[in-house]
């Protein structure tokens, strides 16, 4: 659950949506009691245009995660990925 809050914030922040208060406040003290969560980055397919929120040690269809980032194996293509910080 705890990821799951932190990845919704973090898509929030991406794109400006306006945060609940405290929200942004909350996801830093989740990744600070859990500094092995790491940052979640934005993944982004340019071919299909597929768009996740994942952490480093995640993946999720059609995302694989590949020594340099993430694949996306529907298109066989490398996927762009975005950090997000707090």
């Amino acid at each position: 659950m705890s990821r799951d809050v932190v990845r919704t914030t973090a898509g929030k922040v991406l794109r400006s949506d306006d945060l609940i208060a405290d929200e942004k406040e909350t996801a830093a003290a989740i990744l600070r009691a859990n500094p092995d969560f790491g940052n979640p980055h934005v993944v982004l397919c340019d071919w299909c245009h597929e768009t996740r929120t994942l952490f480093r040690d995640e993946n999720e269809g059609p995302f694989k995660r590949t020594t340099h980032g993430w694949l996306c194996e529907a298109c066989n293509v490398r996927a762009a990925s975005q950090e997000v910080k707090f």
